[in-house]
């Protein structure tokens, strides 16, 4: 899945204006009811809390669209924590890992604050 952004993130030997992401499933799992398009909106998060922070908004439709509620979301990169919440929000179970612990305590916090809203 590819996120054109209006902004180049970094430059090198060409200007990085997008984000991607692969979408990986073991074995053959039914397919969406609704398949997302390959090239999908982006939001800029603004970055305030990790230097590639995601928006919810970004990450929520690919949670709908590969599961269902109740179903286990694995982020093996965390960060902010982002697919967390948008699986929180979205009714779905989560695990993240982080190796930095500023991280894992900003999700924490975040988390934090969605289990209140979900409540």
């Amino acid at each position: 899945m590819v996120w054109p952004k209006p902004y180049t993130s970094r430059a090198g030997h060409v200007r990085y204006a997008h984000e991607a992401a692969y979408v990986l499933a073991k074995g053959k799992p039914q397919r969406p009811e609704k398949p997302l398009k390959d090239v999908q909106s982006w939001e800029y998060s603004g970055n305030r809390s990790h230097p590639t922070e995601k928006a919810v908004k970004v990450i929520a439709p690919l949670i709908k669209a590969y599961s269902k509620p109740g179903d286990l979301v694995l982020d093996p990169f965390a960060g902010s924590g982002t697919t967390a919440v948008a699986a929180a929000l979205s009714g779905r179970d989560y695990l993240s890992i982080e190796l930095e612990q500023k991280y894992c305590h900003l999700t924490e916090k975040r988390l934090a604050g969605v289990a209140r809203y979900c409540a």
